[in-house]
């Protein structure tokens, strides 16, 4: 393949080149306006009219695409060797794969009519109170909730309740029916508590029995899918079609994005202070962050917040919780007895570590406007101002790990520094107290040590015993904990109730032994209660046994292995939805957990867990503070969430913001930089126990910090490449006269 340097080029004009321009422009243009028309239903092709402007809009677009688009990117690939050209073709089409699962892209094949019937049985689990069967609404594929009283055929003893809801709580039969048309999936969702009853409902021909009670009250999602073999036997083509143009069309505009961001010349601009760098970046942060605090005062706290507030009170606390993080409190309450001094102390760590980060970026040659845009992301972003005044261990531990990428990312463009007694002190510090305030502190630490021993290897001894010296240092801290206070210790088993349930809710064959084992953990009457993306319901249904999992915690890493040979399937789909929090950008009918904020019934917001006695949320900004809980209520709505809270986002600009960086500098320092956040990742998706927002938290840090300077580009300071040319040494010999005629 070759890639001639302009439209003049020879070959350019060359009629089977001409033809091949044209035959790719046409095709390129008609994939980007039938994606446009599949994902905006307003503009569905259904009159001649809009028939009639859709081709011309093409033909349009066609010709522009023949004229520039498709001429200057060649011009752009042609700035690089073969072998480069290739690497740009394939990451972006690498890319474009990724973006097809993890953008909110919605195949809609053509919709056909299936009915969905509820039987409330009238049985019941000999340990409930009733045999109630609420139907609290049908969600769309989009997730929004269809009508209650449109396409529903209810026998008479089902009653609507407040024109949302149905209920059938009789000891007899009762149907109740739905027919409408369905494109995608749709999820029926199930009141589950103390007083509900066994259900059945019947789906594409197949009939489902579920035992709805629960000893606390909750929620059951029963997914509702539609198969290809009732669209119809074009479906999947029509599918295929929809997924090679979407890629085509992405993979054409990372190329091209791709080649204009790496060509642009670095932004010039007069140098900028440190000092003033830091205070940007960090003030701003910081003064948003008090409005929220005075206007959610004292703080918020969920029920892991208040447990753990109490056990630092009382000095009894909860191996389940780090306990370097309730020590932590412990000594904050000796200052000031309320939530709102481990509020202050988090947004003074933020504010200290963003200023520090804000310098090197200054140093590192970034210009005026980047910095300043920077300190306004930070203080904009709603889940700094929500999660800084978070009584939460993710909250340090994010702080921690953001401080060990700045370290990373000193070391990547200040190739000249030397590292002294600070540095050693600072990074085994940071290290020690990442591992200290979450129990997966480990991965991050793992990636800075190695990220600094790669740009640093001539260092890599003392990293070496530095990094033995951190987990030394925690170990010893945690010893030295439990034997100061009194510990309830962790049971362990925990993070493999997820993995055990999939294999239950699946079906998995079982030995008898094994059976029994799992039935005394919790009744696998219900299938475990099992909710792929999260062990929550499992865990806190009221039926499960702690005791059970104390006792048999040493079998149960053997059953999962043993269980996981006969059948991986049930495993590989748990990761898969358990971990899309961090990868999947669309919300959809997904849940997402995001900042503690509870919507009472006369409407109002809170921010502590509602079944705390003593704590209150006591705004001084109430008007303020209603105002924001209200706004932040709002962007967790699918149609938001997943541009402002899902992780997902922030973490795939930052890596392609990274990527981008190196192809700048011919270098792979800055990638080093994310190490500690991928290794994280990595880690979080194997194990992540419910689709929490906080458990990404490091990533929004990270990618708000670099992500903007990385795309801008570096005025000076940039990373030094890893093994720079060597300058001759002497001016070459001349010519001698043979050679001279030999030219000539």
């Amino acid at each position: 393949m070759s890639f001639p340097a302009s439209p003049t080029h020879p070959r350019a004009t060359s009629p089977a080149h001409l033809v091949r321009r044209g035959v790719s422009s046409l095709l390129l243009a008609a994939a980007s306006g039938w994606v446009v028309q599949l994902n905006d239903s307003a503009l569905r092709l259904r009159t001649v009219g809009r028939q009639v402007a859709f081709v011309l809009g093409v033909l349009a677009l066609a010709a522009l695409l023949y004229r520039w688009g498709i001429p200057g990117v060649r011009r752009q690939l042609e700035r690089f060797t073969r072998k480069q050209r290739w690497a740009w073709l394939g990451t972006c089409g690498l890319v474009a794969g990724i973006l097809l699962v993890a953008l909110p892209l919605h195949y809609r094949p053509p919709p056909v009519r299936l009915a969905l019937t509820v039987t409330a049985t009238g049985e019941r689990n000999p340990s409930s109170l009733g045999s109630e069967v609420w139907v609290l609404e049908l969600l769309g594929e989009d997730g929004t909730p269809l009508p209650m009283q449109k396409d529903w055929h209810p026998d008479a003893a089902w009653e609507l309740r407040d024109g949302k809801h149905w209920l059938a709580q009789g000891s007899r039969p009762a149907r109740l029916e739905w027919e409408g048309l369905v494109s995608e999936r749709l999820v029926l969702k199930l009141v589950s508590h103390p007083y509900s009853g066994i259900v059945e409902y019947s789906w594409n021909g197949q009939t489902t029995r579920v035992d709805l009670f629960a000893a606390q009250g909750g929620q059951r999602d029963v997914t509702l899918p539609v198969s290809h073999a009732d669209r119809g036997a074009g479906a999947i083509l029509r599918q295929v079609a929809f997924y090679a143009a979407h890629a085509l069309v992405l993979g054409f505009l990372l190329l091209a994005m791709g080649l204009w961001l790496e060509h642009l010349a670095p932004p010039r601009g007069l140098s900028v202070s440190p000092r003033w760098a830091a205070l940007v970046t960090a003030l701003p942060v910081m003064a948003v962050a008090g409005m929220w605090l005075l206007a959610v005062f004292p703080g918020m706290m969920s029920s892991d917040s208040t447990s753990q507030w109490t056990d630092a009170l009382s000095g009894n606390m909860d191996e389940a919780h780090p306990l370097f993080h309730t020590f932590t409190i412990r000594l904050l309450q000796k200052v000031w007895e309320s939530p709102a001094m481990v509020a202050l102390a988090q947004i003074l760590a933020l504010g200290a570590v963003l200023a520090w980060a804000g310098a090197s970026l200054a140093r590192a040659g970034s210009p005026r406007w980047v910095i300043v845009l920077t300190g306004a992301l930070m203080a904009l972003a709603p889940i700094n101002g929500t999660l800084v005044v978070t009584l939460w261990k993710d909250i340090p531990f994010s702080i921690c790990v953001l401080a060990l990428c700045v370290l990373a990312f000193r070391t990547a463009t200040r190739t000249d520094g030397r590292w002294g007694i600070p540095f050693w002190a600072g990074l085994v510090a940071l290290g020690t107290m990442t591992l200290l305030f979450r129990h997966n502190g480990p991965p991050a630490v793992a990636g800075a040590f190695l990220a600094l021993a790669v740009l640093k290897r001539s260092h890599y001894k003392a990293l070496a015993v530095a990094f033995v010296a951190t987990f030394l240092l925690a170990s010893g801290t945690r010893a030295a904990l439990k034997r100061t206070y009194q510990i309830r210790p962790f049971v362990e088993g925990m993070t493999l109730v997820g993995f055990l349930g999939a294999h239950v809710a699946n079906g998995t064959p079982l030995e008898p032994g094994e059976r029994a084992l799992l039935e005394e953990i919790h009744p696998m009457d219900d299938k475990w209660h099992y909710w792929c993306a999260s062990n929550v319901p499992t865990i806190w249904d009221g039926r499960f046994s702690m005791d059970a999992l104390s006792i048999h915690s040493k079998e149960l890493l053997p059953l999962l292995i043993r269980l996981t040979r006969r059948d991986p399937e049930p495993i590989l789909s748990h990761v898969v939805c358990s971990s899309s929090v961090l990868w999947k950008l669309s919300q959809g009918t997904d849940h997402l957990n995001g900042p503690t904020i509870w919507l009472r019934p006369d409407g109002e917001v809170g921010t502590i867990e509602p079944n705390e006695k003593v704590l209150r949320t006591e705004p001084v900004l109430p008007a303020l503070g209603s105002t924001l809980l209200h706004w932040t209520v709002r962007t967790l709505e699918p149609d938001l969430s997943w541009l402002i809270w899902r992780p997902a986002l922030p973490l795939y600009l930052l890596l392609l913001s990274c990527a981008l960086a190196c192809v700048r500098s011919r270098n792979w320092r800055f990638a080093w930089v994310s190490l500690p956040i991928v290794l994280h990742t990595v880690a979080l998706g194997a194990l992540i126990p419910s689709p929490d927002v906080r458990y990404q938290y490091p990533v929004f840090l990270v990618a708000l910090m670099f992500a903007p300077a990385w795309l801008a580009g570096l005025t000076a300071g940039a990373a030094a490449p890893m093994a720079p040319a060597a300058l001759p040494t002497e001016e070459p010999a001349a010519p001698s006269a043979r050679q001279a005629a030999a030219l000539r």
